[in-house]
């Protein structure tokens, strides 16, 4: 309801200061109050009645730790507390990825025993051959001066051959067994991957750790990296929030919703969460200055953002601006605006008219 009232203030307002341009052919006639200056360019006559209701601030570097943005998230896993073997006490949101879970720990757990088992079976055929070739060799030197027949050296070089073989097909199983239980676990990796979980992280995370998945647009790639702090408020717990980091950015963006698959990392030391918990993930939550403006003062118009930078006196550039999150009140700018400038905040709704004409000239 403000913003309609404000709205329709403007037009009113926008309406009088029109007349008073169409009445200005009069010798008397008093100046517009609103003038396009320039492109992009607004000069507002300071007594004048727009002039008055115009709260110009000077913006100045302020120290915050507020998230640049915030994306819907739910708990995909969760570290219950216990003594028991920590890779057994991991929680998921659905039974399917519990138990692509279990299989895949399964699966990882034969490709060092079907590693051993290639190396023991080379090692075996190694051993069969030399040992046979080594009696081949001696036989070969009793044939020669006679004292056996070339009939037995027949047979232990027939049985030279054979230990080479089922050397050769023992080594071919324990390789047939690693390929196929890694292909396995690649394929289970991939499906809890999928299903918004990293095995990996999972390996490595701390006692007490709460693995959230949420999706980043496309359009904010830009300002994640790993490591970055966040902060989760849910749904169901709103007298909390949780501090975490940026665990895991996806390998691919969805052809469908241009969202980006992300993981975060909470830790829940009073154990309130549960999976499938929503929150809110507020991202880029570091200690930092930043440059807020009134809400006030950001006009949005067409599919942009603006501020009314003062220029000289009664004179301000239409700037285009990049806004992130609110904070009580005020917006952190992320471009087109910086410490020192002076804009329009209170007041600022009444030259928005004004704004779409000058942009256009």
């Amino acid at each position: 309801m403000k913003a309609r009232r404000l709205a329709i203030a403007a037009f009113v307002a926008a309406a009088w200061a029109m007349a008073c341009e169409r009445s200005s052919g009069r010798q008397d006639a008093p100046p517009a109050s609103v003038r396009i200056a320039g492109p992009a360019m607004l000069a507002v006559a300071p007594n004048s009645v727009f002039g008055k209701k115009l709260d110009v601030v000077t913006l100045q570097d302020e120290t915050v730790a507020i998230p640049v943005f915030s994306v819907t998230g739910s708990i995909a896993a969760q570290l219950r507390p216990g003594d028991g073997d920590r890779e057994d006490r991991w929680q998921f949101a659905t039974p399917e990825i519990q138990s692509a879970w279990a299989e895949w720990r399964r699966t990882r757990g034969e490709i060092p025993f079907d590693e051993r088992q290639i190396r023991a079976s080379r090692d075996l055929t190694e051993g069969r051959v030399k040992a046979q070739t080594a009696a081949v060799e001696r036989l070969r030197k009793l044939v020669e001066v006679g004292t056996d027949s070339q009939k037995d050296l027949a047979l232990e070089e027939a049985s030279l051959a054979q230990a080479r073989l089922e050397g050769q097909k023992e080594v071919f199983a324990a390789q047939s067994a690693l390929m196929s239980a890694t292909r396995a676990a690649a394929g289970l990796e991939r499906q809890i991957l999928q299903a918004g979980v990293d095995p990996k992280l999972l390996a490595g995370a701390p006692e007490g750790s709460v693995i959230v998945a949420a999706e980043v647009p496309e359009a904010r790639l830009a300002e994640i990296r790993l490591g970055q702090t966040c902060v989760a408020r849910f749904y169901g717990l709103p007298d909390a929030t949780y501090r975490g980091k940026l665990r895991s950015l996806g390998t691919a963006v969805s052809r469908e919703r241009r969202t980006l698959p992300v993981l975060f990392e909470l830790r829940d030391e009073q154990g309130r969460l549960r999976p499938g918990m929503f929150a809110d993930i507020g991202l880029g939550a570091e200690e930092r200055a930043v440059v807020l403006v009134p809400a006030d003062a950001v006009l949005h118009v067409g599919r942009a953002d603006y501020v009314l930078v003062g220029a000289e006196p009664g004179t301000f550039r239409v700037s285009p601006v990049r806004v992130g999150e609110s904070y009580g009140g005020r917006l952190q700018v992320l471009e087109g605006a910086k410490a020192g400038d002076r804009v329009v905040g209170s007041g600022a709704i009444l030259l928005k008219p004004y704004v779409a004409s000058a942009l256009v000239r």
